[in-house]
């Protein structure tokens, strides 16, 4: 391979919290000790273990080299960018710049388009599994959370529950639904005809969409993404959707999203919304990150990234499934998470899934317990780091946990 996706990349002290793990209100750190003798393997929050592609400082340290940072606006790179990346990667056609915005995150984003499509209080659909960015969103700004269940077909496939989803919106009077895809955090890649069946019932009960599409980079064996707004012109004009390069190229820590609204009553509404406070204004640097990420040399790095996240996903399915007796999980499809069900484990050991996650914490895998995205006895676990690193955190499961 061109890049080095097998050396454990140093974050201690280099502003980490995923390594440096300091207790703050927002991100709910992981309790618990090390014993003495494990190496701490991070695999609760979802960052990467790997450095980003060269283009991306490159950028940076080249525009760091010009002593001036003074006021200014996106350049036109930066939308062609976008605009570029879109076509290569979703077959987008059609976007404009004035499609475009910027976003300081995508939950901001997504909290600012609710804030314009739904009033004080009002329902608004999701799906379980639940992101918790989702759900603490949702709560601190009084909205009402109703949630649609995904189940797991015969082929141990989540799928949305269309009857379910269309019942509730109806008995809820709901109007905005907030949408995963592809789906985190069960790594669900949604099919087309999947959106298009999902949008008619948002169309017939006149739903807005809110469309999270931060992770479209990372489909995995062969899925490929389907932009919600690009199944039918109703759904181009009803969906609010929100990209990012961070959870491709590891870019959180430079604040750089974007939202694509092509209903020009919505978009305009959500930048007024957005200019009241001022405090949506692009960085600089954040600006030219993404222009370097978005270039060919980003998609050569992406490729080689999803072999490695191919590699680790595989061996950790096979793994728990022969191993961990009383574990399910579905086969992710996307990102570089897994969602683990331990309820029958739990169950036939008598152990609560906060004492679950503690032995492995012990024993040095830094793992997250799954209440907060609406599985009780979950666990999601990160795979993004180098392939040694999974196997020797699987190791240490088997022998001093399961």
């Amino acid at each position: 391979m061109k890049y080095d996706f097998t050396t454990m990349l140093n974050r201690h002290g280099w502003d980490s919290i995923a390594v440096d793990m300091k207790e703050n209100e927002l991100w709910g750190i992981p309790k618990g000790e090390t014993l003495p003798g494990f190496e701490q393997i991070p695999m609760w929050i979802a960052d990467m273990n790997f450095a980003t592609v060269n283009t991306v400082t490159e950028a940076i340290i080249h525009r760091a080299s010009h002593p001036s940072f003074g006021y200014f606006i996106p350049s036109d790179d930066y939308y062609q960018a976008i605009i570029r990346w879109q076509k290569e990667g979703n077959g987008v056609t059609n976007l404009l710049p004035e499609h475009i915005g910027y976003e300081n995150g995508v939950l901001g984003g997504i909290t600012s388009a609710m804030r314009v499509l739904c009033s004080d209080g009002d329902p608004v659909l999701l799906h379980s599994p639940t992101y918790n960015g989702f759900t603490a969103q949702l709560e601190r700004n009084g909205y009402k959370i109703v949630l649609s269940p995904l189940k797991l077909d015969e082929n141990n496939v989540w799928r949305m529950d269309f009857e379910d989803m269309e019942r509730k919106i109806k008995e809820h009077h709901i109007h905005t639904a907030l949408f995963c895809s592809p789906h985190n955090p069960t790594g669900r890649v949604w099919e087309r005809r999947e959106i298009s069946q999902a949008m008619e019932i948002f169309r017939n009960n006149d739903v807005y969409v809110i469309a999270d599409e931060i992770w479209s980079d990372l489909t995995l064996f062969g899925q490929a993404h389907t932009p919600a707004q690009s199944v039918s012109e109703d759904a181009r004009n009803r969906t609010v959707a929100f990209y990012a390069p961070s959870k491709t190229f590891n870019l959180a820590g430079l604040v750089g999203s974007y939202h694509i609204i092509y209903n020009k009553y919505l978009r305009e509404r959500i930048r007024r919304y957005e200019a009241l406070s001022h405090y949506n204004d692009m960085n600089v640097l954040s600006m030219h990150a993404l222009i370097g990420a978005y270039q060919a040399e980003g998609r050569i790095w992406l490729s080689q990234l999803k072999t490695v996240l191919e590699k680790n996903i595989t061996y950790a399915f096979h793994f728990i499934r022969e191993n961990f007796e009383g574990v399910r999980l579905s086969m992710p499809q996307g990102t570089y998470m897994i969602l683990l069900d331990c309820s029958g484990w739990c169950q036939k050991h008598g152990k609560s899934i906060e004492e679950l996650q503690q032995a492995g914490i012990r024993v040095g895998v830094i793992w997250r317990e799954g209440s907060m995205y609406h599985v009780p006895y979950g666990i999601r676990m990160n795979l993004a780091l180098p392939h040694e690193k999974v196997v020797e955190a699987f190791s240490r499961l088997k022998q001093y946990v399961f």
